[in-house]
């Protein structure tokens, strides 16, 4: 971790204005399921009313949301392609494994589950990170030229063994989870709202079955705890060994 972390740095909030979209075209151009995804400024339509997110004098954009949250998404996607391999997309790398089918499969961790469980961890692994990558795929093709560039990641503690890239891939998930929910507040357009939903559920289902994977509770309450941009960055700069300029500046704009 460096020392310079743009992320260490204090920030004040400043005004930033975007046009909108509908969400019909949001998900028609992004492809919810990672299909037809294409590029294009598909956020930053003909609409001429500025939006502020959640009308409540934050004055935070629906872009700045948006990117926030391919930021975490770059962050999740880079960390399940470099652990399981994969020619990765747009903004994150590709890379061979660090971890096997076999090594996976026959860690003490998993072995304890045995039978069905265990010969599907893998695979299912597998899936979590070609979700991530769809996730990138589908912010960035939203976003189209407003989309932020990656920052770069070092998950070298993460990787050491199986279990510590478990308790890692679940710590992500959890967080990403709290992050969304930190966010909905600021989403000014209900279209952006519920194409947001769409990724926020999912990586909960990826949070709940790696707690099991962890011997953690899949649902340790009956309400999700929501995190500001702020906490979510203190929790993940660990990982973060340099950012671009954008990033830095989208997050001079965030609460």
């Amino acid at each position: 971790m460096q020392d310079s972390n743009p992320f260490e740095q204090d920030r004040t909030d400043v005004a930033g204005a975007t046009s909108g979209d509908t969400r019909g075209a949001f998900l028609r151009k992004a492809g919810v399921g990672g299909v037809a995804l294409v590029g294009g400024s598909a956020l930053l339509g003909a609409v001429a009313r500025p939006a502020w997110a959640g009308d409540v004098g934050d004055n935070v954009s629906d872009v700045d949301v948006l990117n926030y949250a391919l930021t975490l998404e770059y962050l999740e996607a880079t960390f399940y392609t470099q652990a399981l391999g994969g020619s990765g997309t747009t903004g994150v790398s590709a890379s061979s494994a660090k971890f096997s089918r076999g090594a996976i499969s026959s860690s003490k961790q998993i072995k304890g589950f045995g039978g069905r469980v265990q010969k599907s961890v893998y695979g299912n692994l597998v899936a979590i990170r070609n979700h991530e990558v769809q996730h990138v795929q589908f912010l960035r093709a939203g976003l189209g030229a407003a989309a932020v560039n990656p920052a770069t990641f070092d998950f070298s503690a993460a990787f050491k063994s199986v279990t510590t890239f478990l308790a890692t891939a679940s710590l992500l998930e959890n967080t990403g989870v709290m992050a969304y929910d930190g966010a909905i507040r600021y989403v000014d357009k209900g279209d952006f709202l519920q194409a947001g939903a769409t990724i926020a559920t999912v990586e909960a289902r990826h949070a709940s079955y790696l707690n099991v994977l962890t011997g953690k509770s899949p649902f340790p309450s009956a309400f999700d705890t929501a995190k500001k941009p702020s906490e979510i960055f203190a929790a993940a700069k660990g990982f973060i060994t340099s950012a671009p300029p954008d990033v830095v500046a989208l997050f001079g704009r965030l609460p």
